[in-house]
């Protein structure tokens, strides 16, 4: 994330920390993923968190890998994540300029993350750069058509131009510019392809709601979610997708 980007942030920076369960939750959605469709064993992983905001995600994956270090270019942010003292390191720093050596951890988190940094590849590449071999990203975003944005929960704002969407966050008086950067659906596997091994797991997820704390989707009668899994359209549809980045 730009230190631009990190100073416009305007939309309820430490929001998680009034929803730390829904965060933790996540967070063991995160690392029940890495394990079964990342083949990482967390016990003996070092884990980078890309992002990690308050680091309330960072703190859950910590209660089961062997090291943990959160980086995000927002200072408050990890000054707050440091406040809690936990078992995590936490460093400011740039994603697209990681501070680490080559092939320096066996699992790195970037959740919804990669629509705030100037430049997304780079971002990828970097995350690529820092896996060991055999290492697995766990890769989760949005696009411009999600119904939802999910920073100011506005219906279509993703949709909007640029100029527009800032225009409308001003008349609502929401914040001053929109400066998320989502990609159309049909680039975000263009923007995947430093990893040629990039998995869609988001429906293999959704198919055991319960054990991927997907908890609104759980309450949905079994046999709609059935079906509409086996129409292959929700996954799709869902504000968030997520991928599984295997470095061979």
């Amino acid at each position: 994330m730009s230190e631009t980007e990190a100073r416009r942030r305007a939309v309820d920076r430490y929001g998680f920390l009034n929803d730390a369960q829904s965060r933790r939750a996540r967070g063991q959605r995160i690392a029940r993923a890495l394990a079964e469709f990342g083949a990482v064993d967390l016990p003996t992983a070092n884990v980078l968190d890309v992002g990690c905001s308050a680091g309330l995600i960072a703190d859950e994956i910590a209660e089961m890998a062997r090291c943990v270090i959160g980086i995000d270019a927002d200072i408050e942010s990890i000054a707050n994540a440091v406040r809690r003292a936990g078992r995590p390191y936490f460093v400011v720093a740039s994603g697209e300029s990681l501070p680490f050596r080559d092939e320096s951890f066996d699992a790195v988190i970037c959740n919804h993350v990669y629509e705030h940094v100037d430049d997304a590849t780079r971002l990828v590449a970097e995350i690529y750069r820092v896996l060991r071999r055999r290492g697995a990203c766990y890769f989760a975003g949005g696009h411009t058509l999600q119904l939802i944005e999910p920073h100011y929960r506005l219906p279509l704002l993703s949709w909007l131009p640029r100029p527009l969407a800032s225009r409308w966050l001003r008349f609502l008086r929401r914040g001053e510019a929109y400066t998320e950067k989502f990609v159309p659906p049909w680039r975000f596997r263009a923007l995947l392809a430093r990893f040629p091994d990039a998995r869609f797991i988001s429906t293999e997820m959704l198919r055991e709601p319960c054990r991927y704390e997907f908890d609104n989707f759980a309450r949905w009668p079994a046999s709609l979610r059935r079906a509409v899994l086996a129409a292959g359209v929700l996954p799709r549809l869902a504000p968030t997708w997520i991928y599984m980045l295997r470095k061979e």
